[in-house]
């Protein structure tokens, strides 16, 4: 049986062959990069592109779809391309071992995307990735701050300009400005971020201190940047 059967009774067969033919690139394979992931690879998407370059720990277990005990020490890249291709063999996947940086210009060919998933958190490089998408007219969701929320059911999209309370999208919406960026659509919690129980130091050198974050908010907020690519590849 053909597995998009079900989606083609809602769908219908030119929004599936559209989907089949486009090209998606998700930055981030984590809580909310793994989840968008999981949606759009069992909505057909044909050509993935993914760009992270981390590893799964033990502490990815209790929110990332694509984290399990046996792949701990594994790139996130390849477990999600093994994840794409359990799914719908026939995808192409590309995967990019890498810490996106606005300098990597020459890493990562954005001509080659039909949409992007933003699922990173380091400003500098979301700035870079929207300016490209919104010079080259190329289809993005951004997703803004996940960590330290427990309500699932706070998540929405919307254009960044209508987004209140939520620390990133504060920055970002300044950012847009700057770079003369009239619209943006993102996810976003209307939840205002909980203050920690008690801090755990950072790892990363961009990152000062590691939010909480827990199984029921960033596989959501993934599903609802899933959608919004959908929509933006199957509209009219």
């Amino acid at each position: 049986m053909d597995y998009l059967l079900r989606s083609r009774m809602l769908l219908g067969a030119d929004k599936i062959e559209r989907l089949t033919n486009a090209s998606v690139a998700i930055f981030g394979l984590g809580g909310v990069g793994g989840g968008a992931l999981e949606a759009l690879a069992r909505l057909g998407i044909g050509e993935f592109h993914l760009i992270d370059n981390d590893e799964f720990a033990l502490s990815n277990l209790n929110r990332q779809i694509l984290s399990t005990r046996e792949n701990i020490g594994v790139k996130k890249v390849e477990a999600a391309k093994a994840r794409v291709l359990a799914i719908n063999p026939e995808a192409k996947v590309f995967i990019y071992p890498l810490f996106y940086l606005p300098d990597q210009n020459e890493a990562i060919d954005f001509s080659l995307f039909d949409f992007v998933v933003d699922c990173i958190d380091t400003v500098s490089a979301k700035k870079d990735i929207i300016k490209k998408c919104h010079e080259r007219n190329i289809g993005i969701v951004s997703v803004m701050g996940c960590g330290n929320r427990l309500d699932p059911r706070k998540l929405t999209t919307c254009d960044i300009f209508e987004t209140q309370g939520d620390p990133l999208s504060k920055i970002m919406r300044k950012a847009c400005r700057e770079m003369g960026i009239p619209a943006l659509r993102v996810v976003y919690s209307t939840e205002e971020p909980l203050t920690p129980l008690f801090k755990e130091e950072s790892s990363s050198p961009t990152r000062r201190d590691v939010p909480g974050s827990i199984s029921l908010v960033p596989p959501v907020a993934g599903y609802l940047a899933a959608y919004e690519a959908m929509q933006y590849l199957t509209k009219n």
